[in-house]
């Protein structure tokens, strides 16, 4: 490792190099030179190759670095083979300022990639943030970073990966934890990556960004800038000033309904100005909420409505259909209605365990079906079946579902009369009327 990083001196002398070729495939716009260069190079490539895929990085580097300086161009692999090799010498380095120095060739070699392959732009950006987590992540590398991960975010668009997403927030999350981002800052970044992630779920569907998304609205729910009191005073004293922009008023409401600050005089008034100026989901939503909340149910239900209507995106769909389903189970006990929002619910999210959830408590809430006491208690296997399926697509909820399947479990029929009328444990059984599903017999002693 010593004679490696000698043998590829400081990176400015590295990029003086690189900026100083000559009459070699470089200089010319070819891809191995003319003349004698032409021949050094083809030379150099097949040697490094040949070491490359031996593994032998320490010999391949000398020949890589020819083909780096004078035709980068002759494979489209030196980039993705330099990185390699870079990675390995950083991970086995100890001298921190050899490493230090290795580091800053990897990053070199990344933002020469981008220029030789600007195609593999975001792929490269992606990798190149990753690296310095990896090998650099310090205080002074952090604005770095930062910037990194916005560009990667504006390059990828839909196509940015849940990481990039995930490492922001991480990174802005801490900054603002040790004092070096504020709160207000902190709230307008928040805003902006959710709001990238939001438009690539859209956009996408994309299960793993929906997870992101949940997850970094988790994180930063536990930071000290998310408090009620500090969002209201940030949020409040933009009000006046940005109450006609739609866009400060989606913001605004959305960060506060996430939050639970929805008894706000501020969440109202925004509400209201969000509805007026632009009837969109998003705002038919907290319309619905602040109805919830002045417990005039029927006009919640007719917001949910037309969100549940205009809405495109199918998690903020799914949230929907759920929450009227609640409404249908808990305020009017229309089980019919309950089900058929539930199973929307799983159908836009079939991932997301609350809609099976709801649809287990309405059908042990709802009308029993069979002909007597002892088969009007099947219903509850498809109630456990309905529960152990939340778990099973969402093991987050496990906790809070575990102890309702112990005590729906304990309505179960008795093995005893099973017997006596011919039915057999795991038994396929049809439970009719309006559940209209089929579950397998489970008896209690």
């Amino acid at each position: 490792m010593k004679n490696v990083v000698k043998s590829l001196g400081v990176v400015a002398g590295l990029f003086t190099v690189m900026t100083v070729w000559a009459q070699t495939g470089a200089v010319s716009g070819t891809r191995y030179g003319k003349g004698q260069d032409s021949v050094s190079c083809v030379r150099s490539l097949s040697l490094y190759q040949q070491d490359f895929q031996h593994g032998n990085y320490e010999a391949a580097i000398e020949n890589w670095r020819k083909v780096w300086r004078d035709c980068p161009q002759s494979s489209v692999n030196n980039v993705p083979r330099g990185i390699t090799m870079y990675q390995t010498f950083i991970a086995k380095e100890l001298d921190q300022n050899k490493k230090k120095a290795l580091v800053d060739t990897l990053m070199m070699i990344y933002e020469q990639g981008m220029i030789l392959r600007p195609q593999n732009k975001g792929n490269y950006l992606t990798n190149m943030a990753q690296d310095i987590i990896r090998f650099a992540d310090t205080p002074e590398n952090q604005p770095k970073l930062l910037k990194i991960l916005e560009e990667t975010m504006i390059t990828e668009k839909e196509k940015t990966s849940a990481l990039v997403y995930a490492n922001y927030m991480k990174k802005i999350l801490e900054l603002n934890a040790i004092g070096k981002l504020s709160d207000e800052e902190l709230l307008d970044d928040y805003t902006i990556v959710s709001d990238y992630i939001s438009e690539a779920i859209k956009k996408t569907s994309n299960e793993e960004l929906a997870k992101a998304r949940d997850m970094i609205d988790d994180d930063f729910a536990r930071s000290s800038a998310a408090s009620c009191e500090n969002l209201l005073n940030i949020y409040g004293a933009k009000y006046d000033d940005n109450k006609e922009n739609p866009d400060f008023l989606r913001k605004l409401t959305r960060m506060l309904v996430r939050k639970e600050c929805t008894d706000s005089e501020l969440f109202e008034k925004a509400s209201e100005q969000q509805y007026a100026l632009n009837p969109s989901p998003d705002a038919a939503y907290n319309m619905a909420q602040l109805f919830l909340k002045r417990d005039n149910f029927e006009k919640a239900v007719e917001y949910f409505e037309y969100a549940i209507k205009e809405e495109t995106e199918p998690f903020e769909k799914a949230k929907y259909n759920n929450m009227l389903g609640q409404i249908m189970l808990t305020r009017y006990n229309k089980y019919t209605d309950a089900k058929k929002y539930a199973i929307e619910a799983i159908k836009l999210r079939p991932d997301w365990g609350q809609p099976y959830v709801l649809l287990a408590n309405t059908y042990a809430s709802g009308p029993k079906c069979g002909d007597d006491d002892y088969e009007k208690q099947y219903v509850y296997w498809v109630v456990v079946d309905k529960l152990q399926k939340a778990k099973a697509v969402d093991p987050d909820i496990s906790a809070a579902v575990d102890p309702k399947i112990r005590d729906f479990s304990q309505h179960f029929p008795k093995k005893e009369e099973a017997f006596f009328r011919g039915i057999q444990e795991g038994a396929a059984i049809n439970i009719g009327c309006w559940v209209n599903e089929t579950t397998k017999a489970r008896f209690t002693n």
